[in-house]
């Protein structure tokens, strides 16, 4: 897994974590925005890597990768860490292993309650396919990824990142997300926990996992955006998501 990182190595530290099948350039203005007052460090997961292949074990592999890179370098102190969609599995992952000291963990339309085989063996299929048309170039897919899931300057560096993910890449990512169960006992005495998500229908398991968040963590804070799609704001309209975290940072 290669690690990037920005700003000033002596500020506050602030881990940003992509979603599946996004590009770490979804990072790009967030990072302008921020560096200037923290140090930024962006790991860029397996398969995704727009310079080479790697495939994509488990997130318990790559919570211990990105723990012992920080913890070598800087000690165990996190100012923050933001999750987007599938990155928020791997932020949760983080959250429950308490190697780092995470002051403030934030999550945008994370899927942190499990799911059927039924749903898993779906998904597989759906981005396996959409993967292979976007590797060919599949005018109707791209346009389709355009302001649904990626700003159209950003749409060469998503491609870039497809042309490296393998099938067993993504079959491994699903069932892991799939697999994956947010604790309901993890102590939360020195974090704070924020939840976004929006209300349409590809929220579903985004607006399952507020709930669930809510009951057993009832000091959390929930953030619904109504009318929003899945990590909307984040994906596509960053400066509206930097004004939201602005109240949190």
């Amino acid at each position: 897994m290669e690690i990037l990182e920005f700003g000033n190595k002596e500020n506050k530290k602030i881990v940003l974590i992509h979603g599946f099948q996004s590009p770490y350039q979804v990072w790009d203005e967030y990072i302008k925005y921020y560096e200037k007052d923290y140090h930024i460090i962006v790991p860029i997961l397996p398969g995704h890597n727009p310079k080479k292949k790697e495939e994509f074990i488990s997130f318990k592999e790559c919570a211990k990768e990105i723990e012992d890179y920080i913890i070598s370098k800087y000690g165990n102190e996190i100012y923050a860490i933001f999750g987007m969609s599938m990155g928020g599995v791997l932020t949760a992952t983080i959250w429950e292993n308490k190697r780092l000291n995470i002051e403030k963990v934030i999550f945008d339309g994370s899927p942190l309650v499990s799911y059927n085989n039924f749903i898993k063996k779906f998904m597989i299929g759906f981005y396996i396919d959409i993967t292979h048309k976007s590797q060919q170039r599949e005018h109707k897919t791209l346009e389709q990824a355009v302001n649904n899931i990626i700003t159209r300057d950003k749409l060469k560096f998503l491609l870039q990142a497809l042309d490296n993910m393998s099938d067993s890449t993504i079959i491994n990512y699903i069932n892991d997300i799939g697999n994956f169960k947010l604790s309901n006992k993890i102590d939360t005495r020195d974090t704070n926990v924020y939840y976004y998500h929006g209300t349409k229908t590809n929220e579903m398991f985004a607006k399952k996992t507020a709930r669930y968040i809510k009951k057993n963590y009832p000091n959390s804070n929930i953030i619904c955006f109504k009318g929003k799609g899945h990590c909307e704001n984040s994906l596509l309209n960053s400066i509206e998501m930097i004004k939201e975290l602005d109240n949190i940072l």
